[in-house]
C-alpha cells in the first residue's frame, strides 16, 4: 500500500481541525465543571489561586450560615418575648378587673336592727337592758352559720365587733341624745338576721 499524499492546504485543514476538536473538549471540560484551570499542569498560578479563593469562599458560606442561624435564633427570641409581653398585659388586664370589682362577695341583703342600750361602748351591760349572761343570737341563713355572744359582766362594743368580725358581722354605737336612744347594730351582707 502507498502512502497518502496531503497537499499542504489539506494537511493545513486537517491540522486546523484537530486543534478546533482540542479546543472543543478543552472547552466542554470548562463548561462541565465551572473552571476554567482544572490542573496545576495547565498554569499553577491561576490553579492555586483558584484553589485558595474557592477556599476562602467556603469559609464565607460557612459564615453566613452561622449568621442565617442567629437571626433565626433572635427571631424566634423576639416572638418569645413578644408572647410574654401579651401575656403579662393580660394578666395585668385581669388584675385590674378584679382590683375594681367587690371585694370577695356580692350584697345578698343588708339588715340594720337598733336595739335601746343604757350601757356605754366601755361597758355595754348596764344590768337593765342588757344584762350579764344575755345572749345575743343570729339564726343561721343563706348558708351561713349560726352567731351568738353571751355578754359578760363588762362586755365592751369592740369585744362585740371581735366576735362579730369573725362571722362577716359588725356592730357599732352612735352617741345618745339620751340615755333611751337606740344604737344601731348594721350586719355586713351575706348573713340574714333573725
Amino acid at each position: 500500500m502507498s502512502g497518502i499524499i496531503l497537499s499542504s492546504s489539506v494537511r493545513q485543514n486537517l491540522l486546523s481541525l484537530q486543534s478546533t476538536a482540542d479546543l472543543l473538549s478543552t472547552t466542554q471540560n470548562r463548561l462541565a465543571t465551572g473552571k476554567k484551570v482544572n490542573t496545576a499542569l495547565d498554569n499553577p498560578t491561576n490553579f492555586f489561586t483558584a484553589q485558595s479563593l474557592d477556599n476562602r469562599a467556603s469559609d464565607i458560606n460557612n459564615l453566613l450560615d452561622g449568621i442565617g442561624n442567629g437571626v433565626q435564633v433572635l427571631q424566634a427570641a423576639n416572638t418569645g418575648i413578644t408572647s410574654l409581653q401579651k401575656l403579662v398585659d393580660t394578666a395585668k388586664s385581669i388584675a385590674n378587673q378584679v382590683l375594681q370589682s367587690p371585694t370577695g362577695y356580692t350584697t345578698r341583703s343588708s339588715v340594720t336592727s337598733t336595739a335601746a342600750l343604757g350601757g356605754t361602748s366601755a361597758n355595754l351591760v348596764d344590768g337593765t337592758t342588757i344584762k350579764s349572761g344575755d345572749v345575743l343570737a343570729i339564726a343561721a341563713s343563706a348558708g351561713q352559720p349560726a352567731f351568738s355572744f353571751t355578754f359578760g359582766a363588762s362586755s365592751s362594743l369592740a369585744q362585740l365587733n371581735t366576735a362579730l368580725s369573725a362571722s362577716n358581722l359588725t356592730a357599732s354605737s352612735t352617741a345618745p341624745t339620751s340615755s333611751s336612744s337606740p344604737r344601731p347594730m348594721t350586719r355586713r351582707p351575706r348573713r340574714s338576721v333573725r
